[in-house]
């Protein structure tokens, strides 16, 4: 991370951003036939990121990834390569901006070999101060990727009712552009030899929103977010005992949510959130893997300078693991304690404890999580 020198003649006040990870894990189907066949998957990442908003008038953010991941024992690997962009000009009573995403795929598996697709997005965008409590924004979404061309109308609105409260709209249909990987990420589980790029459309996308804020102490906001789809992808279980694949379905999604946030003070820092997803195809049933009920918590507490507790919960309600609600999977309860010590600035001793009630969880039907885990660590900063 470097900052250039904010009365510099280049660029003064730019945030420069280069990082990477690389990372590794290994497993085995114990919910298959073959509970012995094992699966490692590697991925890394590089990022490189410009932004400068030390401008009052002129607003401006680049960004370049490149993500990549291959399993050893399987015929897969995956490069997607991102570029993202952002500026905006302001003037004393609007502002013009606009927003770039650019992603290209390049997957190599049984389906497709070193295939490379792309995915464009552009948003432009103008905005209006109507007053010093009412501000809105007005543009358009064009979307081109995998031979599909998207086109729909942006809009958003923040009204300012007092000191403490403030209502947020926001009107923005988007298509998506998501590639293998980005769904073995979150299953580890999931056949990738037969699937490629996945592009689809969160038509009529809505998010209705009211923040009250009380001082630097605490602030709560709710609302709900509202998008349907003709092709919403989701996990089924695969025909292949303990592994699953990609599905496609039409489907609506309502989700109220209510968020809590007390600021870092003497008493320590507490966050919630609640969320009561409502994901339903055309039958009214429930996709698989989404549940009616979803909360996070954390709360930290710093003892000594150096010695920082936390405590996490985790919890999803029932879900349902075959498009007809027929196989149920039981509620998920985590529950976590974490210790930081820090040696010094460099330097960090920590040990988690999770699932300390001993709950039988199920995230994957067939894959119990594990029991009570107590993990050990180092965090060493060059």
């Amino acid at each position: 991370l470097y900052w250039s020198d904010i009365d510099g003649e280049f660029l003064p006040g730019t945030q420069f951003n280069l990082n990477g990870n690389y990372g590794t894990t290994s497993f085995k189907f114990f919910a298959s036939d073959n509970p012995k066949e094992r699966r490692s998957i590697n991925y890394g990442k590089i990022e490189a990121a410009i932004k400068n908003d030390f401008n009052r008038n002129f607003l401006l953010g680049l960004s370049f990834s490149d993500d990549m991941s291959n399993i050893s024992q399987e015929e897969f690997s995956e490069n997607n390569l991102r570029l993202k962009g952002e500026s905006l000009i302001k003037f004393s009573a609007f502002n013009l901006g606009v927003a770039v995403d650019y992603k290209n795929h390049v997957i190599k598996n049984s389906f497709s070999n070193n295939y490379g697709k792309d995915f464009l997005q552009i948003r432009p965008t103008a905005g209006f101060q109507f007053t010093e409590l009412i501000k809105a924004s007005f543009g358009w979404t064009f979307s081109r990727g995998a031979g599909n061309t998207y086109n729909a109308i942006y809009a958003s609105a923040a009204i300012k009712l007092d000191k403490n409260i403030t209502l947020f709209g926001e009107y923005a249909p988007t298509a998506e552009f998501q590639s293998p990987a980005n769904f073995l990420l979150q299953n580890n589980y999931l056949r990738v030899d037969s699937i490629s790029s996945i592009y689809w459309e969160k038509k009529n996308a809505f998010t209705a929103s009211i923040k009250y804020e009380y001082d630097k102490y605490f602030q709560i906001d709710g609302g709900f977010n509202y998008f349907s789809s003709d092709d919403l992808p989701y996990f089924i279980n695969s025909q292949d005992s303990g592994k699953f694949n990609i599905d496609h379905v039409k489907a609506e999604s309502i989700t109220p949510f209510v968020n809590f946030l007390f600021y870092l003070g003497p008493g320590g820092e507490f966050y919630s959130s609640l969320r009561f997803p409502n994901v339903t195809d055309d039958n009214d049933d429930v996709i698989p893997y989404f549940s009616k009920f979803e909360l996070e918590a954390s709360y930290s507490y710093k003892f000594t300078p150096e010695i920082k507790g936390s405590a996490r919960l985790n919890y999803l309600s029932k879900r349902y693991a075959d498009i007809e609600n027929t196989k149920s999977i039981g509620d998920y309860l985590d529950l976590g304690l974490s210790v930081v010590y820090t040696f010094n600035s460099d330097l960090d001793f920590t040990i988690n404890l999770n699932n300390i009630l001993n709950h039988n969880n199920y995230y994957w039907y067939g894959y119990k999580e594990l029991p009570l885990d107590i993990i050990l660590g180092i965090n060493y900063r060059l």
